[in-house]
């Protein structure tokens, strides 16, 4: 069935149940769109997206920005609108909490069982390697591709091909990916692969790529395993490379990475293959309680899902995933009374278009700023924030800003943007799970994180 059709019998599905049932007849809806895409059969490719450490605030965020900045919606929004998804809600528990790590989370759906925070692949009774799923793909010959904004050997791809007991242990990841020949490996983590490593990769038949001329140099339908290291550590923010032309120049986007990851996938196994791209560093943002960060990084990772969602609805045989493993810090933009010394007529909530178009002149994250000006103070402390964010801070707040600590900055800034967080922590979320295309009827309206790989399988006919 073509993507049209499939999207006309979806909206035709949806004007009858409104008309007959009014806003009541989602659950009515829902089981009509999961017939609909059990008729496309069971999917070749598997692009599996996760926005790691996304909770509902994140994504919000990311939409009122392209709405109110651009006038349009994320590809994310654009799909609930306008195409036959199937949207589940899933609990991200660990073995040993309620609120999981990226570590236990991956596992979950990379090793199928729940195990402890903090490990990856390692059986939480037991201490035994659980099978990962790059081991079970690799018999039958599919193809693994893993792309990240972190290092490539961070949790959530390891998650997928590797067994240790401390995710920290990031260098004998990087070996296992070598010695278990995981086929696409893109993201950061220079670090990680001493000059012998990459040798034996490339000694193994891999394409080496340091950055993105060679990423858009290299040859898209070569049936070579690729191994792309576009950074030291995780792949700089997307605020920080926006503001910065010799990062546009060196570094790629998620979504020119993950173009890449598909083609070579393409060109090495055309009949299956499985890709998983994370963009990492949404987390990462939420533990720095960076809002402006936050927000271009998920819009960042919105890019990739229009990257992958043109490939998916040209190409009849990909069931396309977005997810998250967990929330981390509880984003939420506020409602923000007007101030009437700025010449605003008291109201409620009012003042919360102008507080949340504020976050527009931000052109550097936390991070950065922390690394570059941490010695600042006084004055030149006020200039430097002013110049990067369009924010100025009287002398008492620019005595809390010393030292540019995220958690400090995060509470001055909200005061203006109107944007808070819960915690620098992750957070014990349901969250978002949409599927698209065929295979995608396999995956219910709720689901632990563990039952998310039997369907997987079962999808590509490996179970």
């Amino acid at each position: 069935m073509k993507a049209s059709s499939s999207r006309r019998d979806f909206l035709k599905a949806a004007s009858i149940g409104s008309a007959l049932f009014g806003t009541g007849s989602a659950s009515l809806l829902a089981q009509e769109t999961r017939k609909s895409t059990e008729n496309r059969g069971m999917p070749k490719k598997i692009i599996f997206m996760v926005s790691d450490g996304m909770n509902h605030g994140a994504l919000s965020l990311a939409q009122h920005s392209r709405s109110v900045f651009e006038g349009k919606v994320t590809n994310w929004v654009k799909m609930y609108r306008e195409m036959p998804v199937v949207r589940s809600l899933v609990e991200t528990f660990s073995a040993n909490s309620v609120v999981t790590d990226s570590a236990a989370a991956a596992s979950a759906w990379g090793g199928g069982h729940r195990v402890n925070n903090g490990s990856i692949n390692v059986d939480a009774a037991t201490g035994n390697d659980i099978e990962t799923l790059h081991s079970l793909l690799k018999k039958k010959e599919i193809p693994l591709g893993l792309v990240s904004t972190a290092t490539i050997t961070h949790a959530t791809p390891a998650g997928f091909a590797a067994n240790v007991n401390s995710r920290g242990d990031e260098s004998q990841i990087a070996i296992q990916y070598q010695q278990r020949g995981v086929d696409v490996l893109l993201g950061g983590g220079q670090k990680f692969f001493p000059d012998d490593l990459v040798k034996k990769f490339s000694d193994s038949g891999y394409d080496i790529l340091k950055s993105r001329k060679d990423l858009v140099a290299a040859q898209p339908d070569a049936k070579k395993p690729v191994l792309g290291l576009f950074s030291s550590g995780h792949v700089p923010l997307a605020i920080d490379r926006e503001a910065k032309a010799d990062l546009q120049e060196t570094l790629p986007t998620l979504a020119e990475m993950s173009e890449l990851a598909v083609k070579r996938l393409d060109a090495m196994a055309r009949d299956q293959w499985f890709l998983m791209i994370e963009g990492a560093r949404i987390d990462h943002c939420g533990h720095a309680s960076d809002a402006a960060g936050s927000i271009r990084e998920q819009l960042a990772f919105d890019d990739a899902i229009g990257a992958m969602l043109a490939y998916a609805t040209t190409h009849q045989d990909v069931l396309l995933i977005i997810t998250t493993d967990h929330g981390c810090g509880g984003i939420q933009l506020n409602g923000v009374n007007a101030d009437p010394n700025q010449g605003m007529a008291p109201g409620i909530y009012n003042g919360t278009t102008a507080a949340f178009e504020k976050i527009r002149k931000f052109t550097r994250s936390f991070e950065w700023m922390g690394n570059s000006a941490s010695g600042l103070s006084g004055p030149k402390l006020g200039e430097y924030i002013h110049g990067r964010t369009g924010i100025e801070l009287d002398k008492e707040e620019l005595k809390q800003a010393q030292g540019l600590k995220s958690d400090r900055l995060a509470a001055l800034f909200a005061r203006r943007h109107g944007i808070s967080w819960t915690s620098a922590n992750h957070t014990g979320d349901l969250v978002e799970f949409c599927a698209y295309g065929p295979g995608s009827h396999l995956f219910p309206g709720f689901l632990r994180n563990d039952e998310v790989r039997p369907r997987l399988l079962s999808a590509l006919g490996v179970a």
